[in-house]
C-alpha cells in the first residue's frame, strides 16, 4: 500500500543530500590496509582517528586567507572548543599538494571559498557551509545514526529502502527481502532498520513523516541524488517498489531506474 505524501514530504529529501559528493569504499585486504593508511595525508590521518573515536570531523576548505576564511576559521574554533570529545577540526589549503586526494574526493576543488564540510563518523557529510559557520549551523549536522547512513548511501549513489517499525524486532518486510534479492538491485539498494521507539531518531522521523503509533512497519523508499521515491506500509510488494522507481524516471541517479529487468 502506498502512503501518499505531500510536496514538504517529497522535498525533504533534498535535506539529506547537502552537496554532491559520491563517497566511496572498497574492502583491501590487510597489507592493503597497512599501505593505505600509511599514504594518509595529515588530515586524512585525523579524519580516519576521529572516525575510531565515532567523533565527528569539521574540514574548512579554503583558498584565499581573506577576511571570509579568517572569520570561518575563527568561528569554528569557538564553536567546537567545548566539544572535543565529539568533533574535530582542521583548515585546507585547496592548493596544498599533500592533500590533493582529499579536495578530490569531495570535489571542491572549484566551489567557492571558505568552505567547511561537516563529516559524520561513518563518512557521510551531514553539512556543507560556505562563507559562514556558525553554532546553530554546526549543530544541525549532528544527525542521527540511521540518518547519516542514509545520506552515506544517497551520496553513495545507492538507493535507500528505510524499515521503520515500533519495537525494532520486526522481521524485514517480504517486498523489501524480494526487492533486495532481484540481482540488479541488490548491490544498488541498502535496507536501513530503525525502531520508531528509539529517542534519538524521533527528529529524523519526524521530518519524513513517518505516521506515527502505526502498528505496520512503514517503509520509506529514497533514492540519489533526493528523490523521495515514495512511502508504503509493511505490505508493500516488490512489484510496486519497482513501479514507483520507474515512475521516478530521470530524477533518480541510479542507472537501474530505468534499466534493470526483474
Amino acid at each position: 500500500m502506498f502512503l501518499k505524501t505531500n510536496s514538504s514530504q517529497r522535498n525533504v529529501i533534498a535535506f539529506l543530500i547537502v552537496c554532491a559528493i559520491v563517497v566511496t569504499s572498497t574492502t583491501v585486504g590487510s597489507a592493503q590496509e597497512v599501505q593505505r593508511v600509511a599514504s594518509l595525508s595529515k588530515v586524512e590521518s585525523s579524519r580516519a582517528a576521529a572516525s575510531k573515536q565515532n567523533k565527528y570531523t569539521f574540514i574548512m576548505f579554503w583558498k584565499d586567507q581573506d577576511e571570509a576564511t579568517k572569520a570561518m576559521w575563527s568561528s569554528l574554533q569557538q564553536n567546537l572548543a567545548n566539544k572535543k570529545e565529539t568533533t574535530t577540526f582542521a583548515a585546507v589549503n585547496t592548493n596544498d599538494p599533500a592533500e590533493a586526494k582529499l579536495v578530490e574526493e569531495y570535489g571542491v576543488s572549484r566551489a567557492p571559498m571558505p568552505l567547511t564540510l561537516a563529516i559524520a563518523p561513518n563518512g557521510a557529510v551531514t553539512g556543507s557551509f560556505v562563507k559562514k559557520i556558525n553554532a546553530d549551523y554546526i549543530q544541525q549536522s549532528f544527525v542521527s545514526p540511521a540518518k547519516a547512513r542514509c545520506m552515506l548511501t544517497l551520496q553513495s549513489r545507492k538507493m535507500v529502502l528505510l524499515c521503520v517499525n515500533q519495537d525494532g524486532k520486526s522481521a524485514m518486510p517480504q517486498g523489501v527481502q524480494n526487492f533486495k534479492a532481484i540481482p540488479c538491485y541488490k548491490d544498488i539498494v541498502e535496507v536501513v532498520s530503525v525502531s520508531a521507539a528509539e529517542s534519538n531518531e524521533s527528529a529524523f522521523l519526524q521530518e519524513l513523516e513517518v505516521p506515527k503509533q502505526s502498528n505496520n512497519t512503514t517503509v520509506v523508499f529514497m533514492a540519489p541524488p533526493g528523490v523521495m521515491v515514495g512511502m508504503f506500509n509493511g505490505n508493500v510488494t516488490h512489484q510496486q517498489l519497482i513501479a514507483e522507481l520507474q515512475k521516478a524516471g530521470k530524477g533518480c541517479g541510479v542507472e537501474g531506474c530505468k534499466h534493470c529487468k526483474e
